[in-house]
């Protein structure tokens, strides 16, 4: 039997939408990673696709309508008489996290309908893995924008899984809270929320407490582990292997949506966790092995080149293939300077993850996923 290729969804357009000047979310970042699949090689071994972009409908499945109409729009779009002006080219409310610019909703529903696109390949039984890098925005709530997201396309994927699947697994490992995500199931118990972050005080969203397990129908369905700066491989691994493993024991999913954000990597302009990437492939790896269908999307990652290298180096893994660690040349070549290496180093960030907090947290969290139904 041959083995069925990952699919890899990929739009070109994507790294041409821009926040603003000083904002540290880069669409662009997609761009270089795209360049560097193919530099590499590795679409050979991926269905590259291109989804069909979805309406408004569609995002209505979870998002509310007059949120939509009211701020996924920029006054001069679609304006062809004012296109010299230089305000055509000036986001709304600059100055913010989620700034409404040019070409927005379109922005939003290219890597919305790749969620939704990789929910079906998985419902069609197509492939056991879908990829769309350019998705993972989990901070979008219901009703409003948060943290540089505008539509939550992990709540749209899930909610297409669960048409088929009676239970879907969400797993965290960006370096924020998935808040958006745990709010959209915080009454069920269909789906289980994971959350590897960062947590303490005026560190976005400040959110995702050990005490924060769900309500009603969804008490104990959801599992946030706290962690604090500094956090190296060894540490990180040995708790995501524990909690996720006991959790898939129990829980038995039918599927998986992994958010694989790269902000929790060493170096990271936002982030503070000090990770490699080989660390963060590791938890790719670990979902893959276990035979069970799943969505990989992507999320944050502010220091784009490493963000790059890293969504590279886990393509590669979900193709099975292993890359050279000096960087084939491509267009984007100049940016990897001055190592044109793969890989890159952890900082001398000191761990504040003590054995004893460790511990703690793996007992109550494995107390917890004892008393799931």
């Amino acid at each position: 039997m041959v083995k069925q290729k990952p699919n890899f969804y990929a739009d070109l357009s994507f790294g041409n939408f821009f926040y603003h000047t000083g904002h540290p979310m880069k669409p662009f970042r997609i761009n270089i990673l795209n360049e560097l699949v193919i530099s590499y090689g590795l679409h050979s071994c991926l269905n590259f696709k291109k989804s069909k972009k979805i309406s408004n409908y569609h995002l209505l499945n979870f998002h509310n309508l007059v949120y939509i109409k009211n701020n996924l729009k920029h006054d001069n779009d679609g304006d062809q008489d004012k296109l010299d002006e230089i305000e055509n080219f000036l986001p709304k409310n600059h100055n913010l996290d989620c700034p409404v610019f040019k070409g927005i909703l379109e922005y939003c529903q290219i890597y919305s309908s790749a969620s939704i696109s990789s929910a079906f390949d998985i419902l069609k039984n197509e492939t056991g893995c879908t990829i769309n890098w350019s998705g993972g925005y989990h901070h979008a709530k219901k009703k409003r924008a948060s943290g540089f997201c505008y539509i939550n396309d992990i709540v749209l994927c899930i909610l297409e899984l669960l048409k088929k699947f009676q239970k879907v697994l969400y797993i965290d490992i960006d370096v924020h809270h998935g808040d958006g995500v745990e709010e959209a199931f915080y009454l069920s118990k269909r789906v289980f929320c994971i959350s590897f972050h960062n947590f303490k005080k005026f560190f976005f969203p400040e959110t995702g407490n050990l005490l924060d397990t769900g309500l009603g129908l969804g008490k104990k369905y959801s599992i946030n582990v706290p962690l604090k700066n500094g956090i190296k491989d060894k540490p990180f691994y040995e708790i995501f292997y524990l909690i996720a493993e006991k959790v898939i024991e129990k829980f038995q999913p039918d599927s998986i949506v992994l958010q694989a954000g790269a902000d929790s990597l060493a170096g990271d302009k936002l982030g503070n966790f000090n990770i490699t990437y080989t660390c963060h492939a590791e938890c790719i790896n670990f979902i893959k092995d276990l035979g069970i269908p799943f969505v990989v999307l992507g999320g944050g990652g502010y220091k784009k080149k490493n963000v790059a290298k890293c969504w590279t180096n886990e393509t590669s893994l979900l193709c099975d293939k292993k890359l050279n660690n000096k960087l084939p040349y491509n267009r984007y070549y100049y940016i990897f300077s001055p190592t044109f290496k793969l890989d890159f180093q952890i900082s001398g960030m000191f761990d504040k993850n003590s054995k004893n907090y460790l511990q703690s947290l793996k007992k109550i969290i494995l107390n917890n996923i004892l008393k799931i139904i």
